[in-house]
């Protein structure tokens, strides 16, 4: 490769350096080095100088030359060149929006090793709870970036909070509070930058005053939009509160198809989780955030028919009845649909405990605090003790219940509405 020259990679592939350097994703990958191109990836390799490169191509994957305006590696290195400038001032804030598929977390990397290798200390706030790439989907991850890295994936979280939902849609005030709470203890921590990755949830008025209402409560140094029409939205509604830049979407992009992203979802729960063991709590010993059945009061069969017309074989099959609110909850041995008109005042919910069982939960420590994520494997209603998969091996002080189910197979059986514990 000539100096200058730019070569786009769609993975799998691996890409060993023999002479001269290239930069990659924000960062300068020397002779000797070498770098690992994901299958759900693509990237633009730019020569630095008269370089030398051993490409290895795996099934599916291309090396092809970039044409003029194709690749945006000179363009996103001036934007990135400007946030240096803005953090070297003093530690900064940067919140990264943007449809899907558009570049958001290859640019969090990109400037993440930029900054990094200009000897900053690095951060990112991973905001997107359907596609987390730091931990997993449900939560909202804080890692710090000490190496050079192609993929946010290849980052450990630090530390994390628990959303309990896959889109922040039904978890719009959540996924709010976790970033903010996530930048706030990065600024603790002494980063010098804070990079915060949001989802792609831009196209609706509601997903807009979403990211809104994340720019009011992070309070960002620079924002970085994805498109120009986000560029422009932002410039009128925020005027000067904040630098704002717009960065080109490479005209070529790996995009993810609905089963990718289900099996990168898939594979995210299956990393963490299947290093857990096997834990067993009382629920009378432990606290239990976002369960009704669970939490609410018990009840006596006759206060149950003082409550609720419900019909005597719908009754008989109940195992543990308690009311949560305006509501009645019956866990039943086997499946019960109760026929109109069964309700009084209350509403009815009925659910077995196979119902509970795949139930995403975070593991509390002590101060409330998430100290990690776990999948409920079985309820024992009559012992009321919950046995749940989790890689957390120390004291469980609480469980909070996730609005997520998963199979064995660690796949998602889709949003759940209503609490499941």
């Amino acid at each position: 490769m000539g100096e200058g020259r730019v070569l786009r990679v769609i993975g799998p592939a691996r890409i060993d350096v023999i002479s001269g350097a290239v930069l990659a994703v924000g960062s300068r990958f020397a002779s000797g080095t070498s770098l690992v191109v994901h299958k759900y990836r693509s990237y633009g390799i730019k020569a630095l100088s008269e370089t030398k490169l051993r490409v290895t191509l795996g099934e599916g994957a291309k090396i092809e030359e970039a044409g003029e305006g194709e690749e945006v590696v000179d363009e996103w290195l001036k934007a990135s060149e400007q946030i240096l400038s803005i953090c070297r001032r003093s530690p900064c804030k940067v919140l990264i929006v943007g449809p899907p598929d558009s570049g958001k977390s290859t640019f969090a990397a990109f400037t993440a090793n930029y900054l990094r290798e200009a000897g900053m200390r690095v951060c990112v706030v991973e905001g997107d709870v359907g596609q987390e790439d730091i931990l997993i989907p449900t939560t909202i991850a804080l890692a710090e970036v000490s190496r050079p890295v192609l993929w946010l994936r290849e980052l450990e979280a630090l530390t994390f909070r628990f959303v309990g939902c896959t889109s922040p849609q039904y978890c719009y005030s959540e996924s709010i509070l976790a970033i903010r709470e996530l930048v706030d203890e990065a600024t603790k921590m002494g980063f010098s930058a804070v990079l915060v990755n949001t989802d792609g949830w831009v196209g609706t008025t509601s997903g807009l005053e979403h990211k809104l209402s994340i720019v009011r409560w992070v309070r960002p140094d620079v924002i970085v939009t994805t498109s120009r029409e986000l560029y422009e939205y932002f410039l009128r509604c925020l005027g000067r509160l904040a630098e704002i830049i717009n960065i080109p979407k490479p005209a070529v992009v790996r995009e993810r198809s609905r089963e990718e992203r289900r099996e990168l979802r898939i594979a995210a729960y299956r990393r963490y989780l299947s290093r857990g063991k096997i834990r067993k709590v009382r629920v009378g010993d432990i606290g239990l955030v976002g369960a009704c059945s669970l939490c609410g009061k018990p009840l006596t069969e006759n206060e149950v028919k003082s409550l609720v017309k419900i019909p005597e074989a719908a009754l008989e099959k109940a195992v543990y009845s308690s009311r949560f609110g305006d509501s009645i909850f019956l866990v039943t041995k086997e499946p019960v649909e109760l026929p109109a008109g069964s309700a009084g005042p209350e509403k009815v919910f009925t659910l077995t405990a196979k119902d509970m069982v795949g139930s995403v939960v975070a593991i509390l420590g002590d101060g409330m605090r998430e100290v990690g994520v776990g999948v409920v494997l079985g309820v024992d209603i009559e012992s009321m003790e919950l046995t749940v998969l989790t890689p957390w091996d120390g004291e469980i002080r609480g469980l909070i219940v996730g609005k997520v189910r998963l199979t064995e197979e660690f796949e998602e059986l889709g949003r759940v509405v209503r609490c499941t514990l």
